[in-house]
């Protein structure tokens, strides 16, 4: 189905010139020259992404996620159009929606197994609302929502540029704004553009406001609304933070405690609140979803491209995991192998396509990395330094959880590559922080 028309061009360089205009001159606020160089680059790449994404799509896939949502939304603006008052349907829950659908186009529907989920749903209404300022165009739309994970994505980036005292400032940049799977798959109508964004906003907020001490009523708001959206959408980015934030916490108590015997009995007491917290949660049900969410992807994938699969072996892009077992035992045994797959895969040798390929070589760029780092620090020096400094160390655990949630419950590599970005920019902020400590000898010294 054609989503993007002629309307879609001609009004899009028009709202290219406004979004620059706009972060231009957001731009002049920054004193540091280099500073506004990096915002404007990074703004010109989450637009090329949105634009690279909406095409890709539409002309090289014909299908995907986006025009899901896109159609979706399209449905919600139909019904207030019908009548003023199904404006409720923006705030109905997931459920209402999909009667109301399933009364019009029956349950057959190609948005009705995902107009049921609240968090396609609210993807569904974020593209109605937009439509307003966008025309209803699904290139201008997806520019919006590109626009909005950027600016989440720079608050992100302005605090670990602060932790790291604005040194290396470029090659900070250059891994967690300009690194393309970022800014590709964070740009379009996806989940993965409102979830980077708000995850930015959120950390922004809460460095500013514990840290920092520049907290205001306001702030904690927008801090409330903010992580609702993304529990909505996905609630196991919101369990993943409070938990690597907690994991924080008790590491710089525990730094502070010089007693053994009462660090252990502290570390234990801890870990017990934390797994009675998560078993009274619906922690697992969070497991569950992203499972189910990455099972629909393949299913979705196998329905749209059955005869190339038949035909062409080389079009597959998926690989054998052992199902989630999400119990801490469960997970433990099994992380490492998923870690690593999440992490450094796909290799070069596993690309039979062009995406899959692009994806490898920057899995093979970061694994260089992490190698040469390990190296350079005598392997115990890299650790010494995650488990001596708070913000790698929290960086470095929420990296870990999400990577272990992911590799467990994702079986294509192209679906991986899209969900792995939620934690990207944090192990990278990781790396350069400790390449930072080794090129200042600040390093402690590795036995």
């Amino acid at each position: 189905m054609q989503h993007i028309s002629i309307y879609d061009y001609l009004l899009l360089p028009l709202y290219l010139a406004l979004f620059y205009i706009l972060v231009k001159r957001r731009s002049l606020r920054f004193d540091d020259v280099e500073l506004r160089k990096i915002f404007l680059v990074a703004f010109g790449l989450r637009m090329l992404g949105s634009i690279g994404y909406s095409l890709m799509v539409q002309y090289y896939y014909g299908y995907g996620d986006a025009f899901t949502y896109y159609e979706g939304g399209n449905f919600i603006i139909d019904q207030v159009k019908d009548n003023i008052g199904n404006i409720k349907y923006l705030f109905a829950p997931a459920s209402e929606l999909q009667r109301v659908y399933s009364l019009e186009f029956g349950s057959s529907g190609g948005v009705n197994g995902y107009i049921a989920a609240d968090s396609s749903a609210a993807i569904m209404k974020a593209s109605a609302m937009i439509s307003i300022l966008s025309f209803n165009r699904f290139l201008i739309t997806s520019l919006f929502l590109g626009l909005f994970s950027f600016a989440g994505q720079w608050k992100l980036f302005q605090v670990f540029n602060d932790i790291n005292k604005y040194r290396n400032q470029k090659l900070l940049a250059f891994a967690v704004l300009y690194t393309p799977a970022i800014w590709f798959w964070s740009s379009g109508l996806l989940k993965e553009s409102i979830c980077l964004g708000g995850l930015g906003f959120i950390i922004n907020i809460l460095y500013n406001s514990i840290v920092k001490k520049k907290g205001s009523p306001v702030n904690w708001v927008v801090l409330a609304l903010l992580v609702y959206i993304v529990y909505v959408i996905k609630s196991y980015i919101i369990a993943i933070l409070f938990v690597s934030i907690f994991f924080t916490v008790l590491f710089i108590f525990f730094q502070k405690i010089k007693i053994v015997l009462l660090r252990v009995v502290f570390t234990l007491l801890s870990l017990l609140i934390l797994y009675f917290s998560l078993s009274l949660s619906d922690f697992s049900e969070q497991i569950s979803e992203l499972a189910e969410e990455s099972v629909m992807q393949i299913e979705t994938f196998q329905k749209n491209y059955q005869s190339v699969q038949t035909q062409d072996e080389s079009s597959r892009a998926g690989f054998e995991m052992s199902t989630i077992t999400p119990t801490f035992g469960g997970m433990l045994l099994k992380s490492p192998a998923v870690i690593f797959t999440c992490l450094f895969r796909p290799f070069v040798w596993e690309s039979r396509k062009l995406i899959i390929l692009l994806s490898s070589l920057e899995s093979t760029l970061l694994l260089l990395t992490v190698l040469f780092l390990l190296v350079k620090t005598r392997i115990f020096g890299f650790f010494r330094i995650v488990f001596s400094d708070p913000y790698v160390f929290f960086s470095f655990t929420l990296s870990i959880l999400f990577a272990t949630i992911i590799g467990f419950t994702t079986f294509n590599f192209g679906t991986m590559t899209r969900y792995k970005i939620m934690l990207l920019p944090f192990f990278y902020f990781m790396l350069v922080a400790i390449y930072t400590k080794v090129l200042e000898k600040k390093m402690p010294a590795a036995s």
